[in-house]
């Protein structure tokens, strides 16, 4: 068998390869990348020097930048299970 394999399409694979192992080395999963957002209300743990720490029900602690919470306001987030950043916050 002989194969005649383009440059492009060799360069495409080898793209493709590169993405799918940086996503599975970072610990990710494609059904957490398409899963639904959970909206639910938390507390500010901490506040200081314009950054919240807030932490929701799956007990992974997320930054919030530039806040103007304070230390124990209640804010609703929204974010993916298992994912480290917030989608959004509000009071």
């Amino acid at each position: 068998m002989d194969y005649d394999v383009s440059p492009k399409m060799l360069a495409i694979v080898f793209v493709i390869a590169g993405v799918v192992i940086v996503f599975v080395l970072m610990g990710g999963s494609l059904r957490q990348l398409f899963s639904s957002s959970i909206e639910e209300n938390a507390m500010v743990q901490i506040s200081k020097d314009g950054k919240c720490i807030v932490e929701g029900s799956d007990k992974i602690p997320r930054t919030i930048e530039n806040c103007q919470y304070k230390t124990g306001d209640n804010i609703t987030i929204r974010y993916k299970q298992g994912m480290p950043a917030l989608e959004s916050h509000s009071k």
